[in-house]
């Protein structure tokens, strides 16, 4: 069996749970990283092939930009395990939402997690997750996703937590910026998801393109990138104060 893994990934820890998890399952693993991908033409992942996706959460949402790219891989009745990335506030509908996607494009979704990394604009939430202890559930969720692969029982389709219409998409109101260390190598603008940063003036932001999605703040090579301000030191105070009670992975499968 190959492992498809699929993934959006700003800040690269929802690129290292789906691996982790691809890990645990097969030698053999294909990657696709869509967070830079704007290709439109569709892959098809083979039925007796397994497909990984995983998604970062923004707002109790997937990203609106991903949705697209997501929905390019196509299946055939093939088994899928879905992610769900948050910073430790909530997951909301974004769960529920990515396997909708994927079971509307030919998979059918044997196990689905939400799981917890650090904050991607609160960067002091969750700083240091995935720890230890949440990489021996990702074991034990891969154990139990290959479990299920090896049966040879009819499956239901899975449930998980979430809701339908799901909830409206929300924007961040910070947005990063960089300031006098800027060395103007235009990597942040290379990276940048949403081409919201200009190689020209690596320096500015468009605010209208930004997603906070944190890609830029840890592919800087001098640290210039970053939230920054006193409105936003307010607001991190306050969130963090909010949602610093550590938060555990919500595993799902579908099992009889």
């Amino acid at each position: 069996m190959r492992t498809h893994v699929v993934y959006f990934s700003a800040t690269y820890t929802t690129r290292t749970i789906c691996e982790r998890i691809a890990g645990h399952l097969s030698e053999e693993n294909i990657a696709y990283d869509v967070t830079n991908d704007e290709s439109l033409e569709d892959i098809s992942i083979p039925e007796e092939d397994l497909l990984v996706i995983g998604i970062p959460v923004y707002a109790g949402r997937i990203p609106e930009i991903a949705v697209d790219r997501l929905n390019r891989f196509k299946g055939k009745g093939t088994k899928a395990i879905a992610v769900a990335v948050y910073g430790n506030r909530d997951y909301e509908d974004a769960l529920i939402e990515l396997t909708d996607l994927v079971q509307a494009n030919g998979f059918q979704v044997i196990g689905a997690g939400a799981f917890i990394a650090r904050h991607c604009i609160f960067t002091e939430l969750a700083s240091n997750r995935p720890d230890e202890q949440d990489m021996e559930v990702i074991r034990r969720f891969a154990e139990q996703c290959q479990t299920i692969l090896s049966s040879t029982a009819q499956l239901p389709m899975i449930e998980v937590k979430g809701n339908r219409p799901y909830k409206p998409n929300g924007h961040a109101s910070a947005r990063p910026t960089s300031d006098e260390t800027c060395n103007h190598c235009g990597k942040c603008a290379r990276l940048c998801p949403t081409h919201a940063i200009s190689l020209e003036q690596p320096p500015l932001t468009d605010n209208d393109k930004c997603l906070a999605c944190g890609r830029c703040l840890v592919v800087c090579p001098t640290g210039s990138r970053n939230f920054r301000g006193e409105k936003y030191q307010e607001m991190a105070i306050k969130f963090t104060t909010s949602f610093s009670a550590r938060r555990e992975p919500e595993l799902f499968f579908a099992s009889v």
